[in-house]
């Protein structure tokens, strides 16, 4: 398990423990817990999509990369196929 998780459980069980021992209403006490989890879930979804938007942008770089070295790879090869003939 991570750091990260290990924060984020953390986290969410404090809050759910606050809430839980808050003095309020059963109903009002749900509705909180709902509309917690809900934004953690936001949250989470935005973290994710941004890690995943980040690692995209990283594999188009490497491929940006590779494409140029099998090109000064080719190239070379063919240079050196032109010096020989």
């Amino acid at each position: 398990m991570t750091t990260v998780n290990k924060l984020l459980i953390g986290f969410t069980a404090g809050i759910v423990l606050g809430v839980l021992y808050a003095p309020s209403k059963g109903t009002k006490t749900r509705q909180k817990i709902s509309g917690l989890g809900n934004n953690l879930k936001s949250k989470w979804n935005d973290m994710t999509d941004c890690v995943a938007d980040k690692i995209d942008s990283i594999r188009e770089s490497v491929d940006d990369i590779a494409d140029k070295a099998v090109e000064k790879v080719e190239s070379t090869q063919f240079d050196s196929v032109n010096a020989v003939v």
